[in-house]
């Protein structure tokens, strides 16, 4: 079977069961749904938003920035019908950093600041270091970093990053809030990054 077949029949699939998964909650659909994706490929993988009365649910299909599979998804989501209810989205936008997430005490994102690096004498790879209190350092590694970020500046701006690290109480002179991460990152992207990807970056609100 091509992949283009494998795309089809994953849509004639979700069509066919599109009403009863709108009327399930997010956490009940996406094994069932990511078992359907597994069948076009394993990398690939999605989000869904919660059902509410004055919108349509979103299909957030991600590679979890593997930029090998972008191209992919964006078959993907050019052959998706259209279907009742839903809107189908390739790979996971920016979202920010107005959030909190709860482990045995709260992290707080929103005073995080950030340092870029420059992993080549003409910058032509982005790195990070981002710092922070000693108690949220204390409770991530590396895989829930890279899932927070991924979050704010959504997985294609992410995928850029070639090199991350991260460090309690440190002070860098002209560290820069975590708020303006997206936009150093696509704005070095637009000048340094990878011509490939520029087709891929996000529009960031303006604020």
């Amino acid at each position: 079977m091509t992949q283009q077949e494998k795309i089809d029949r994953f849509w004639l699939w979700f069509e066919s069961q599109a009403e009863r998964l709108f009327a399930q909650p997010s956490q009940e659909i996406i094994d069932e749904l990511t078992e359907q994706l597994a069948t076009v490929d394993r990398g690939i993988s999605c989000e869904v938003s919660q059902a509410t009365t004055c919108s349509d649910r979103e299909l957030i299909l991600t590679a979890h920035s593997d930029t090998s599979r972008f191209k992919l998804i964006g078959t993907l989501v050019q052959r998706a019908p259209q279907i009742p209810g839903w809107r189908v989205l390739a790979l996971k936008p920016p979202r920010g950093f107005a959030f909190h997430i709860d482990g045995k005490e709260r992290l707080s994102i929103s005073d995080w600041r950030f340092v870029p690096l420059k992993y080549s004498p003409d910058f032509s790879e982005f790195g990070l270091r981002i710092e922070m209190p000693e108690q949220d350092a204390r409770l991530l590694d590396a895989d829930s970093l890279s899932l927070i970020l991924e979050s704010g500046v959504g997985e294609v701006l992410l995928s850029l990053c070639s090199h991350m690290e991260f460090a309690g109480s440190s002070k860098t002179a002209g560290a820069l809030s975590i708020h303006s991460l997206a936009e150093t990152i696509s704005d070095w992207a637009l000048v340094r990054g990878p011509k490939s990807m520029r087709a891929w970056l996000p529009t960031l609100e303006q604020h």
